[in-house]
């Protein structure tokens, strides 16, 4: 544990569609020089669990934005590439709890995250790299990294409910309205967003003239669904699965102003007739 703030990586790599959407089903994720005596079958995890533990080795809270009370959510996106090198890096602050008026100001507080974000994710080993059906490849990953003071009473490791945060995840950002209308908003937009995907499978075995999905997600404190799970006939669950991968990235729930992981749970109607 560091002394003045707390570090919660939240790392869903192996549920990270975009890293996975184009890959075939033999494939192996980048490995770990700790992790090359780890079964194949096991490699997503120890690559979890390494990366964590590299980040909380090398994390280092910039003193000037200590000093200025600043904290921030960063996006860090990269590759590890045929050679297993990191490569691509792209990292992207948000801060929370703080508004700045003048731009410049603004960009200034990022880039002292970013760079520091950034240094760290420089720092990764060599790996093996990841393999589709054996063959070598460049492998995108995409890491939050957080930094807060320890005033901030919020544990990072909760997923919270709607009635626990101040504002739900929507699609534009627009903090003036109330906790009421922002989850008005997004029960509206999902509801339109799978009336607009949702399709009926093409073997219906049903003798119903409904069915019914019962779906939770978790939308991360990134914006981003990482997991899904539902409850009824697997055909119409797999229908349901496609529309929720359709879902892009949103503003995400807060608390106090800062972003944190929410749990959201619908039932998804099929009219047969």
């Amino acid at each position: 544990m560091i002394k003045y703030l707390f570090l919660i990586p939240i790392l869903f790599l192996h549920n990270i569609i975009l890293s996975q959407e184009n890959l075939l089903t033999e494939n192996e994720f980048p490995v770990f020089p700790v992790c090359k005596l780890v079964p194949v079958k096991n490699q997503s995890i120890c690559f979890d669990q390494s990366i964590s533990e590299h980040i909380e080795k090398y994390f280092v809270f910039p003193e000037t934005a200590k000093e200025l009370g600043l904290q921030s959510v960063v996006n860090v996106s990269f590759i590890i590439d045929v050679d297993g090198k990191v490569n691509n890096i792209t990292a992207t602050s948000s801060l929370v709890g703080v508004e700045f008026n003048d731009k410049s100001a603004l960009l200034v507080a990022n880039k002292i995250f970013e760079d520091a974000a950034s240094e760290i994710i420089m720092k990764l080993p060599i790996m093996q790299p990841a393999k589709v059906n054996g063959e070598f490849v460049s492998f995108p990953l995409k890491v939050p990294i957080v930094y807060r003071l320890n005033s901030n009473k919020i544990n990072l490791d909760d997923i919270f409910t709607f009635d626990q945060v101040d504002y739900a995840p929507l699609i534009e950002n627009n903090p003036e309205i109330s906790k009421e209308k922002s989850i008005k908003l997004f029960e509206n937009y999902i509801d339109d967003f799978f009336k607009k995907y949702l399709k009926n499978p093409r073997k219906n075995k049903e003798k119903k003239d409904e069915v019914i999905v019962f779906v939770e997600i978790i939308i991360e404190n990134d914006g981003i669904i990482y997991e899904m799970s539902s409850i009824g006939p697997e055909i119409y669950r797999t229908q349901v699965e496609k529309v929720v991968k359709k879902l892009p990235e949103l503003f995400p729930a807060k608390i106090d102003n800062y972003p944190v992981a929410v749990t959201y749970s619908f039932p998804v109607k099929f009219n047969l007739k």
